[in-house]
């Protein structure tokens, strides 16, 4: 097929083409872009690192990266270029159009700073499908003549993009549990040998040696153990004299202790 390119001004750029036939111009390459592979599957190089991409997969951009695709004569892709005008005063080009304005900004703060795999689908099969369905709707508006396709393709558009923050945030929240899981497991052991040792745990220090605030240290117990940081080290300490008294291990009068 041959490439097909839709422009409204100085809000975005569309593009439909075979990657051996795509070149980015120096416009595009100012853009945030959203890059959807129509067909095929192969690698392509970002900043020096390789990536396979696949049907329904997504690239995102931030102005001045460019992906090279590998020669590949079935790849397909669509892109949405999003015009790097309303960068500078935002909030006064904003009043002549609102809606977009904020579909600009979050279709920004996507590009820099995805947590999504560049170059696969969603991993939520029922978005993918949606996204799928919506550039497929955008690239039939393109080459209709109705004076209603610029609001259905800027619909689609917004609709495209609200999908992906959300799973962009979702994959976030996910690669954050972990992280705090091991942090409050941290915390747990140090109180543990703490005051297995007799040792007095004063919770500025503690706060200062985990680096976290009182409240998200509070959180974090609260969740494992069912318990704040003070009433947790109140508790274990009657425990571990309870279990030195009865000749046991503390952890068999302590529910609170097993993993959740």
């Amino acid at each position: 097929m041959s490439a097909v390119k839709f422009n409204v001004h100085k809000k975005f750029h569309l593009f439909q083409s075979k990657t051996r036939n795509w070149e980015a111009s120096p416009e595009d390459l100012l853009c945030y872009r959203l890059i959807f592979i129509i067909s095929g599957q192969g690698q392509f190089v970002l900043d020096g690192t390789i990536h396979s991409y696949s049907k329904a997969g997504l690239i995102f951009l931030p102005p001045d990266q460019q992906p090279v695709f590998q020669e590949d004569r079935g790849t397909e892709i669509f892109i949405i270029a999003f015009n790097t005008h309303l960068d500078y005063d935002f909030q006064k080009k904003k009043t002549l159009d609102p809606d977009f304005a904020d579909t600009y900004k979050q279709a920004a703060k996507l590009c820099n700073n995805y947590r999504l795999t560049q170059g696969k689908p969603l991993p939520n099969d029922r978005d993918g499908q949606t996204i799928t369905y919506l550039i497929n709707q955008i690239a039939f508006e393109i080459t209709q003549k109705p004076s209603s396709h610029l609001k259905l393709i800027k619909g689609s558009i917004d609709l495209i993009v609200t999908i992906l923050a959300r799973n962009n945030f979702e994959t976030k929240k996910t690669e954050e549990k972990p992280t705090q899981q091991m942090l409050t497991e941290r915390i747990l052991e140090y109180l543990k040998t703490e005051l297995n040792q007799n040792k007095t745990v004063r919770i500025p220090e503690l706060l200062m040696h985990f680096n976290v605030s009182e409240e998200v240290a509070n959180l974090f117990m609260m969740n494992r153990t069912g318990m704040s940081l003070r009433n947790f080290i109140f508790k274990y300490k009657a425990d571990l004299f309870k279990s030195r008294l009865l000749k046991v291990d503390v952890a068999e009068i302590s529910p609170y202790l097993q993993p959740r």
